[in-house]
């Protein structure tokens, strides 16, 4: 048996990371002796991170196919077009092919990937699409994530690949194409979910019907080990501060100055109040390519001192944030793996969803919409966060094993398609 766990993911954002580790685990717990694929954007890290083979689900660049590879290529080829013509949306693939580039060698290129691809993918029984916030077009267009999922469901159609979408997130969805594509991606796939309610009612919109379940972020089930009791502790609590470099054009689709100078200078004052108030601030990153930057901004503002974690791993993470008393977390999965640590969460919510998570665990009057932030929201906010910080990490103790219950369900669903399969 072969199982593909699917996903946009390779570039050091560790929590699209941990979706893929979650899924891997809990397919392995299961089906020990499966084979694994990996499809994703960078194949290399992904080998090297998880320790599966990885293949592409992009073009990428490289060098000439030998004449073996062409010939075997070819024969792979018309087994393809055999089986793609019994597929209803074929034509839609061959559009979007066309539109991939004004030269007939992008074409090539594109249909030449598509052979390779499918001959990677066939003999897989199972192609987990693993969470993420991928059914969106704001982040590339149409042509980025809707049609590579929308390419790799017809491809799993023709090699008689099951596909199930696991708890992924949706949204921006603005585009004709992008819609169009995603539309068709789920109405091929044998089991859909979304991990909020936000992307379920954006999915409703495009018209996708049958069954839309709403299972919390596949991070959740990632089995990590419990906290050190013994790590020595400061008399000052810490409080860790997780940025993002919101509407910075070193990172954004779009950018906006006032937005970014503002977010920084208001997370510099607060963290300044922090500190006057007798705690330490600790920064750490979740996207170690990107999030230093910011980090050093907010720092270059701020009067007061506040040192910066050194994160180049998940467990390194979860290092650090075991190592914090209470944390304010701009990005998704900062929120998120603080609340699976137990730990009070002030969410700076840059996209509905960080307020959905917030919401199932019963937090959500601890979410500041990322337009309607303020130095003293964020007081305010903090403030009635530390004065119900016992209560909060006792609340998570229960509701963080309710979800993982709630994603075993869904794996056992999931599993389910193999059957079909046998």
């Amino acid at each position: 048996m072969r199982i593909g766990v699917f996903g946009h993911v390779g570039n050091q954002n560790l929590g699209d990371e941990a979706l893929i580790a979650a899924v891997v685990e809990n397919v392995r717990r299961r089906f020990p002796e499966v084979e694994l694929r990996a499809f994703t954007t960078r194949p290399q890290d992904t080998e090297q991170r998880h320790g599966i083979a990885a293949f592409p689900i992009r073009r990428m660049n490289g060098g000439p196919v030998t004449r073996a590879a062409r010939s075997k290529s070819l024969g792979v080829g018309r087994d393809l077009r055999a089986r793609l013509r019994r597929v209803p949306v074929l034509p839609g693939l061959v559009r979007a092919a066309r539109r991939l580039g004004n030269a007939a060698r992008a074409v090539a290129l594109e249909l030449r990937f598509l052979v390779q691809s499918y001959r990677r993918l066939r003999g897989t029984d199972l192609l987990l699409v693993a969470g993420s916030q991928q059914l969106n077009d704001y982040w590339g267009g149409p042509w980025a994530f809707p049609f590579t999922l929308f390419k790799w469901s017809l491809l799993a159609r023709a090699s008689g690949t099951r596909v199930a979408f696991l708890s992924v997130g949706a949204g921006p969805l603005e585009t004709p194409l992008g819609k169009f594509f995603v539309r068709q991606a789920l109405r091929l796939a044998g089991y859909r979910s979304f991990r909020d309610d936000d992307a379920r009612r954006c999915i409703m919109r495009l018209g996708v019907v049958g069954e839309l379940a709403v299972v919390p972020d596949l991070a959740f089930s990632l089995t990590v080990d419990a906290p050190h009791r013994s790590v020595p502790r400061t008399e000052r609590r810490i409080v860790g501060i997780n940025p993002m470099p919101v509407f910075d054009d070193t990172y954004y689709p779009e950018h906006d100055p006032r937005v970014y100078g503002h977010y920084v200078r208001t997370l510099a004052a607060f963290a300044d109040w922090l500190v006057e108030r007798g705690y330490d601030v600790r920064f750490f990153a979740t996207q170690l390519l990107v999030d230093h930057q910011v980090i050093d901004d907010v720092r270059h503002v701020m009067k007061h001192d506040g040192t910066q974690a050194s994160v180049r791993s998940f467990d390194d993470l979860v290092a650090v944030i075991d190592g914090l008393d209470l944390v304010v977390a701009t990005r998704y999965h900062g929120t998120l793996f603080s609340l699976m640590r137990r730990k009070p969460v002030l969410s700076i919510a840059y996209h509905r969803k960080s307020i959905e998570l917030m919401a199932q665990m019963g937090l959500a009057e601890y979410a500041v919409d990322i337009e309607l932030v303020t130095l003293e929201r964020l007081q305010d906010r903090f403030l009635a966060l530390t004065a119900q910080a016992a209560c909060v990490t006792e609340a998570l103790g229960r509701r963080v094993p309710a979800v993982r219950a709630a994603l075993d369900t869904q794996y056992a669903r999931a599993f389910g398609l193999l059957e079909a399969v046998s």
